[in-house]
Order: structure tokens, then C-alpha cells, then sequence
């Protein structure tokens, strides 16, 4: 009886921690982004993506560059890292492979760095013309 207990057990885990950061990490991740002053154009990775302050949902698969532009100010430019989420290392519960080719192939594997950035834009320099 133990040891049908146990193989449920071991058979229940590793259906469920399957492909474990595809399933709780999902292949996407929101990053928020505010700017003092608000306002400012979310440009990403060439797209236009709005206005700040606002909450933006990028594929967790690669890197992604963020520009910040408002009138008056400089530009603003960060990169979303990707970094290895802790959850990609529950697959070592189903046998590693199956589950780390899935999140591979999907790019759940990852989490985007850093997840919140408040940017404070510095008003652009005036260049004076010479007499």
C-alpha cells in the first residue's frame, strides 16, 4: 500500500511541475513602467507602445530594449535582461527534460530584469547660440 501511495505521489508531481515555468510562469511577462515627469513615449524594441505610466506585457523569451522620449527631456534607454527563473529548475521533479525543452522552446524559462523601472527624465540642456 506504501508503495502505491508513493507512486501517486511521484506521478502526481511530475504531471504537475511538467514544463513547470511554461505552466506558472506563462511565456510572458507585465513590466511597469513610470516616469517623473509622466507622459513620456514607451518606445520597445522599435514599437510604439503608448504613454507612461503604464503596465506592458513583453515575451519573456528574449532581451528587449525600452526608450523613454518627452519633450524638453532627454531620452531615457534600458534594457530588459533575461535571466533563468528559479521556478525553470522545478523540472529537476519530472525527469529535467521534458519540461526544460518546453520552457526552452517557449522561453518560459526566463524572467524579465528588471520587472518595475521608475525613471526620472532630466529636463534637455539648451544649447545658446554664439555671437
Amino acid at each position: 500500500m506504501r508503495k502505491i501511495y508513493i507512486l501517486t505521489i511521484v506521478t502526481v508531481c511530475m504531471i504537475a511541475f511538467s514544463a513547470c515555468s511554461t505552466i506558472l510562469n506563462t511565456t510572458s511577462q507585465d513590466v511597469e513602467l513610470k516616469t517623473t515627469p509622466p507622459n513620456a513615449k514607451i518606445i520597445i524594441d522599435g514599437k510604439k507602445f503608448g504613454t507612461t505610466p503604464q503596465v506592458v506585457n513583453l515575451d519573456r523569451g528574449s532581451n528587449h530594449i525600452v526608450k523613454l522620449d518627452l519633450d524638453g527631456y532627454d531620452p531615457y534607454e534600458i534594457q530588459l535582461t533575461r535571466k533563468i527563473s528559479i521556478l525553470f529548475w522545478g523540472n529537476i521533479f519530472n525527469g529535467f527534460l521534458p519540461g526544460m525543452l518546453v520552457d526552452m522552446f517557449t522561453g518560459a524559462m526566463f524572467n524579465l530584469l528588471p520587472d518595475k523601472m521608475e525613471a526620472e527624465l532630466t529636463p534637455a540642456k539648451v544649447e545658446q547660440k554664439k555671437k
